[in-house]
């Protein structure tokens, strides 16, 4: 069987509802650009287009567009929203994320060490020698700090001096 591109889909009847549907999001200023074009695509199609050439004309692969369809089909309007995917598993769980958080948070010179600040790559080198994560980058570390609203400052360093006359002494230079 030869199949011809450029034939029209045979689109379902569409329903008052979801012409109105439709319309509502081409005409809406928020609706976002991947809705949009699918919304054109369904348009166009109940207007009679190919679906070879209704999918050229709003920017889509002819497989995805025949996809998009599909789910219009089966689902209406609420087929062509994109649906969360939920992505990679959480490698590490609540515990050593809270232990990274608590680590950030806390003075690395109370915490025996020899320098003043951290750096992603020192909490990293520290969950590697000192907390059993050989495995955890920084920016895995990075990603967890974020999740709990903590970021890193680069180029920002201050000086510490146990000289009390430092302060007097800072504003002279």
């Amino acid at each position: 069987m030869i199949w011809n591109m450029n034939r029209a889909h045979e689109l379902r009847e569409l329903s008052v509802d979801e012409l109105l549907g439709l319309q509502r999001l081409l005409r809406a200023e928020k609706t976002p650009g991947a809705l949009f074009r699918r919304c054109r695509l369904v348009w166009l199609l109940a207007g009679g287009f190919s679906i070879a050439d209704a999918s050229a004309y709003v920017g889509l692969h002819y497989t995805n567009a025949h996809r998009w369809v599909k789910r219009f089909e089966a689902e209406g309007l609420d087929g062509l929203c994109t649906r969360s995917r939920p992505g990679r598993p959480k490698v590490y769980g609540d515990t050593v994320e809270d232990l990274v958080v608590d680590i950030a948070t806390s003075r690395p010179k109370d915490l025996g060490l020899g320098f003043k600040t951290w750096s992603l790559t020192k909490l990293s080198q520290h969950l590697h020698d000192h907390e059993d994560l050989p495995d955890i980058s920084h920016e895995t570390v990075r990603g967890i700090l974020r999740r709990h609203g903590l970021r890193f400052l680069t180029g920002k360093t201050w000086c510490e001096s146990t000289d009390p006359d430092f302060e007097a002494k800072k504003g002279q230079s």
